[in-house]
């Protein structure tokens, strides 16, 4: 009966030494991780470069304030839908510098180009590109003057695209505002088109003359001219007009 007593006693104060020791790390735990956190973003999976951002591929997670560097993303919104500029590995802190925005000319044409869509060159003077004055961003239409082959068919002027972006201004992707009045007329103009698209530009550019008409901001519309001549013929069998 003694014995088992003893064991009994023995149990009850090694729990006890137990629970003693175990809220006596935590304590000493507290005191040692006695710093602030913030949320910060983080990569859910590794993210190759030029990815854009969606949602499955980051996190946020808690992060020692006092290792910060200000360069961490604390809203995830801020980070979906740009483009990554580097290889980024699962758990890795993501960077501002490290992401850009679609419409960001800094890294290059590339970064500002939609999915789906081209750029694409094309040569213009100062009459065909409307004397100078379109600006990066502005909206144009496309005609082109096809020559015709005589007795078959007579020279006419076609529109080919409507409502196309347009991208850069000879090597110039970004427009300076305190450029000089007197600028140069860009000798190329840089548009935005589908790949379907720049097959007709192309055929237009190479088998005839092309000239730019700017468009309104506000002018949406899509209009379906039939091509012109001077011999009348309005049925020409030409390019079909497109958008973009």
């Amino acid at each position: 009966m003694k014995s088992k007593l003893v064991f009994i006693l023995a149990l009850i104060f090694g729990l006890m030494a137990a629970y003693l020791t175990f809220s006596y790390l935590n304590q000493m735990k507290e005191s040692m991780d006695n710093r602030e956190y913030t949320r910060i973003l983080v990569a859910a999976r590794d993210i190759p470069a030029h990815s854009i951002i969606t949602s499955e591929m980051v996190q946020m997670k808690a992060f020692p304030s006092e290792f910060r560097n200000n360069q961490e993303i604390l809203d995830i919104n801020q980070a979906l839908g740009k483009i990554t500029l580097t290889d980024i590995r699962q758990d890795e802190v993501i960077l501002e510098h490290r992401l850009i925005k679609r419409s960001d000319r800094k890294q290059g044409l590339a970064y500002t180009i939609e999915a789906g869509m081209r750029a694409m060159s094309v040569t213009v003077d100062e009459a065909s590109g409307v004397a100078g004055l379109i600006k990066i961003g502005d909206r144009v239409d496309v005609i082109a003057r096809l020559n015709g082959e005589e007795g078959l068919m007579p020279t006419s002027s076609v529109a080919v695209l409507q409502d196309v972006e347009v991208l850069a201004l000879g090597n110039t992707i970004v427009d300076n505002p305190n450029n000089s009045k007197e600028k140069t007329v860009a000798k190329t103009v840089t548009l935005a088109v589908t790949l379907e698209n720049s097959l007709r530009l192309k055929t237009a550019t190479e088998d005839g003359k092309i000239s730019l008409i700017l468009r309104s901001p506000a002018d949406k519309g899509i209009s379906s001219p039939a091509p012109f001549s001077i011999g009348g013929f309005n049925n020409i069998n030409s390019l079909p007009v497109s958008t973009n």
